[in-house]
């Protein structure tokens, strides 16, 4: 049985951890008597592997337990899994995790999204898309390099 945390199973599943909590409350979601030595709450993966969305086979499992331990490589793998069934919402917060622990393609993915979603400051994309090529990835790499100039030249972080 592969137990994980409220966290990892709120990520999976686009919902927060109170959503979680309720259905725990009410005893549509069984928590995991075993012991964390982190005293996080833990539940089994197979309790909520149909509410998921993409299909848990060995290899997708084992990227998520190595997500969930900061694998930032596993957790760019999850976003992935999620974007090829069209579940960009699940597929954004691992992108984000897997962006700020150093992912450089997750970096350019995240800035791609973010650049295409009207909502979203282009300002933030960019920053992203900087990021990776600074870390050299030669795509991000190739990208500022087609931006105008003064997109290309800008100091500084977004905010």
């Amino acid at each position: 049985m592969t137990l994980i945390s409220l966290n990892t199973a709120s990520l999976l599943l686009g919902v927060s951890k109170r959503t979680l909590w309720r259905r725990i409350a009410t005893g549509s979601l069984s928590v995991s008597r075993s012991d964390d030595l982190q005293g996080r709450t833990l539940i089994s993966l197979a309790d909520i592997a149909q509410d998921i969305g993409i299909t848990l086979n060995g290899e997708v499992i084992a990227a998520i337990q190595n997500a969930e331990a900061g694998l930032a490589r596993d957790q760019l793998e999850l976003a992935l899994a999620f974007l090829e069934v069209g579940q960009t919402e699940r597929a954004l917060p691992w992108l984000q995790i897997a962006a700020a622990h150093g992912d450089v393609d997750a970096m350019l993915t995240l800035g791609e999204i973010q650049l295409y979603d009207s909502a979203e400051d282009p300002k933030i994309s960019l920053n992203w898309i900087r990021r990776a090529a600074i870390a050299g990835h030669p795509l991000a790499l190739a990208i500022m390099e087609a931006l105008p100039g003064q997109l290309r030249r800008r100091e500084g972080p977004a905010e």
